[in-house]
C-alpha cells in the first residue's frame, strides 16, 4: 500500500501516467469522431439518393482507411513475426499489418453501414 501511495505522490510518475491516459483518450476520440462523420455521410447518402452524397461518403471512408492504416503501418507495426530479419520477413510483417488494416476497416465500414441503415429505417418508419 505504501508503494502505491509513493507512486501516486511522485510527480514524474503522475505526469507520465497522465500523458499515457491523454494519448489513449485522444485515440479513442479520433476513432469515435471518424465513425460519426462517416456514419452521418452514410446516413445522408442513404436518405437522399444524390450522387455527390455517395461520393462524399466514399471519400470520407477512404480517409478513415488512411487513418487506420497510419495507426498500423506508419507507426510501429504490430510484431506478428517478432523481430523479422531479412527483406522477405519484413515484407511479410508489413503485409500482415496491411491485412489487419483492411480487416479493421471492413469491420468498421460494416458496423457503420448497419447502424446507419437501422437509423434510416427507423426514421422512415416515423
Amino acid at each position: 500500500m505504501s508503494r502505491l501511495i509513493d507512486k501516486l505522490t511522485d510527480q514524474t510518475w503522475r505526469h507520465a501516467m497522465g500523458r499515457q491516459f491523454e494519448a489513449l483518450a485522444d485515440e479513442i476520440f479520433q476513432v469515435i469522431r471518424w465513425v460519426l462523420v462517416v456514419g452521418f455521410a452514410s446516413y445522408l447518402s442513404r436518405a437522399h439518393d444524390i450522387v455527390i452524397l455517395h461520393v462524399i461518403y466514399w471519400v470520407l471512408a477512404a480517409l478513415r482507411f488512411g487513418y487506420i492504416a497510419s495507426r498500423f503501418l506508419l507507426r510501429p507495426e504490430i510484431a506478428f513475426l517478432g523481430n523479422p530479419q531479412g527483406r522477405w520477413a519484413r515484407l511479410a510483417q508489413s503485409a500482415l499489418n496491411f491485412g489487419l488494416c483492411v480487416g479493421v476497416f471492413a469491420m468498421t465500414l460494416y458496423a457503420v453501414s448497419a447502424l446507419t441503415q437501422a437509423i434510416a429505417d427507423y426514421r422512415g418508419a416515423l
